[in-house]
């Protein structure tokens, strides 16, 4: 279920990335700058700093997580995260390479959406393997729009709850060069209930049990400068393969999805990216494993069909010292085919800031506000919006 109720697989893969978020509220909240010896301040400039603290034997993290995804509303929950303990200075890894952790973590929001589940991710043998991994019980109260089954748009209130479970494990081909080829597998044991709005007994509320298992070739190429976030390089993946009853669902499709991500700096201080999401499936498609169109500033599941592409651009200007301001804008369609490119785009924008927060993992923290066609969103920033 790559992309697959993303909004779940989403949430599962940045908690990874909110766990950084507890040394990132001190910036908002700031500690006495002249205690050298904590290590949560940079020794060369005084500043709020988690590098010595992800890189010391503290071990454990507790870490709390904010949700400010518009299709399930406000939200937090809490994670415990584990840094295993690499040797040598970040400075000294191979290129690309991310920290390895390992978490537990809840959360619940605003329209009583809950999940809880763990997780790992970390690469091996100087990075000559990659591997994810995530396990979680989820309970998702989303909105379906009709898009790509049901010809006239309108609201389907729903619930999807579930256990749910990716799998990954790349390898590299060479060691000089980036480029990954593996495996993921992805389940979805799931139940559906649907709000239809009919005021007739025993047809207010659908029920149905549903499960879709699925695998897909995976084939990467991570030729970043820094996982977290990147200011120069290449990060391209394409994974293509099939969700059917012999993997454990209970039904049959194809899945395409390609994410392309190109970095580079245009000066000292201002940094650029750029970004090219085309996912496609065909077949017996449930509606939640629809591709979404997935921008800041539009809910998820809003825009879906058969086919979705995005493009969007980033732009980051190291304004002060260890703040920069963001902007970026993006756009995208939901298809039935691409023969009809073009007829409905739908655009998203807007702008934010960052605060440079471990500087050994080159990590930038901050907000981004945006506007879609619809309404306006803001977003807590760990690392790339971007993610994986």
């Amino acid at each position: 279920m790559k992309h697959k109720s993303e909004a779940t697989l989403r949430i599962c893969e940045k908690t990874i990335f909110l766990l950084l978020l507890l040394p990132f509220l001190l910036v908002l909240f700031p500690v006495n700058a002249q205690n050298k010896g904590s290590k949560l301040i940079s020794k060369d400039d005084g500043a709020v700093d988690l590098s010595e603290f992800l890189n010391s034997t503290t071990g454990f993290l507790p870490v709390p997580i904010i949700i400010t995804e518009p299709a399930v509303g406000l939200g937090g929950g809490f994670s415990l995260a584990y840094f295993h303990k690499r040797k040598g200075e970040q400075g000294n890894r191979p290129k690309g390479l991310s920290p390895t952790v390992s978490f537990a973590a809840g959360a619940y929001t605003s329209n009583d959406t809950w999940l809880a589940g763990g997780g790992h991710q970390g690469s091996y043998k100087e990075d000559r393997w990659r591997y994810l991994g995530a396990l979680a019980y989820v309970s998702a109260n989303l909105t379906f729009y009709g898009a790509g089954i049901i010809t006239e748009e309108r609201e389907y209130e729903f619930n999807m709850k579930g256990f749910f479970t990716i799998q990954e494990l790349l390898y590299r081909v060479k060691k000089e060069i980036p480029l990954f080829m593996g495996l993921n597998y992805t389940y979805f044991n799931n139940t559906i209930a649907f709000e239809t709005g009919l005021n007739i007994p025993e047809l207010e509320r659908l029920e149905l049990e549903t499960s879709i298992g699925g695998m897909n070739a995976v084939f990467l190429f991570d030729g970043r400068n820094n996982t977290l976030t990147p200011t120069k390089g290449i990060y391209s993946v394409m994974e293509i393969g099939s969700f059917n009853e012999a993997l454990g669902g209970d039904s049959n499709f194809g899945n395409f999805d390609s994410r392309s991500y190109f970095y580079t700096p245009m000066g000292e201080k201002l940094f650029s990216g750029y970004r090219l999401n085309v996912s496609s499936n065909w077949g017996d498609v449930p509606f939640f494993s629809l591709p979404f169109i997935s921008l800041r500033g539009i809910p998820a599941f809003r825009y879906q069909n058969n086919n979705v592409y995005t493009v969007e651009t980033e732009w980051r200007w190291n304004l002060y010292k260890r703040w920069s301001l963001v902007g970026f804008v993006g756009a995208g369609e939901a298809l039935d085919n691409y023969g009809d490119i073009f007829s409905d785009l739908k655009v998203a924008g807007g702008t934010g800031f960052r605060y440079f927060l471990a500087k050994q993992y080159g990590l930038h923290a901050g907000i981004d506000i945006s506007r879609g066609p619809e309404i306006w969103a803001w977003n807590i920033t760990v690392g790339s919006y971007w993610g994986r």
